[in-house]
């Protein structure tokens, strides 16, 4: 696969020396560099920026303007899936890189093979395929990407299915297919009676409930609560490392 990467720094100099670092990657897996571009800061990279045009965004976090942790916060809006990668000259903003599901967090200056080695580790990411549902609606069906999937909720007799971009879907299974069909994917979370939620859209947990990207706020069970909140945590931690990944077919 080739792999595209944006690098946001307002410092030109250490903009140039992590080009460099990032174009003499040797992979130690059939991949390659597809293009490299170059951002002064998070405006110039936003204002171009849209879903799956990087796979990966290296990014500073002390900048002028915007900083780096509200960028992130705003590519996450767009991109559910791109791994941002922070390199920064401090440790202290560690904490607030977490919400952001940041794949990596490195201290300036650094080694070559540091970068090397997050470079191989996001190929093995990418190698796996985005898997999707066939999702029954309206007398037909539709290929869903499941990181496009934000919660399932029973709806009498149709199943209401939100996506982080559109309207909803509105589909014919029942309920018990749709967590069948979900089920084989560790992002997906029974988290109460006829709701199923995608771990990968969470923004917080508040009163008992997962609040999403979009606004939506689902109640927690209470029977078994515990359970939930531990498989909630190891996601999130697995994410944090870099060592989720959904499954699917290798590329």
């Amino acid at each position: 696969m080739k792999l595209n990467i944006a690098i946001v720094d307002d410092l030109k100099a250490d903009a140039d020396r992590l080009y460099q670092t990032v174009a003499g990657w040797e992979p130690s897996c059939a991949a390659e560099i597809g293009r490299i571009e170059c951002f002064a800061g998070g405006e110039e990279l936003l204002a171009r920026f849209e879903r799956g045009a990087f796979h990966l965004v290296f990014l500073d976090i002390c900048m002028d303007r915007l900083n780096g942790i509200e960028t992130a916060k705003r590519l996450r809006e767009i991109d559910s899936r791109v791994l941002i990668v922070f390199v920064t000259t401090s440790d202290e903003f560690a904490f607030q890189a977490f919400p952001v599901h940041a794949f990596d967090y490195i201290i300036k200056p650094y080694a070559a093979e540091t970068l090397h080695r997050v470079l191989n580790e996001a190929v093995r990411l990418f190698g796996v395929a985005e898997p999707s549902f066939a999702i029954r609606h309206d007398r037909t069906a539709s290929d869903i990407p499941a990181s496009s999937i934000v919660s399932a909720v029973s709806r009498g007799h149709s199943v209401e299915i939100s996506l982080d971009v559109g309207a909803p879907i509105n589909s014919s299974m029942t309920f018990a297919e749709i967590e069948a069909l979900f089920g084989a994917d560790p992002r997906f979370l029974l988290c109460n009676r006829g709701l199923i939620i995608n771990m990968e859209h969470v923004a917080t947990v508040e009163n008992d409930a997962f609040v999403m990207k979009n606004g939506q706020m689902w109640p927690i069970r209470v029977r078994g609560r515990t359970q939930l909140m531990e498989q909630f945590a190891q996601y999130q931690i697995a994410r944090l490392r870099g060592s989720f990944a959904p499954k699917g077919d290798r590329l």
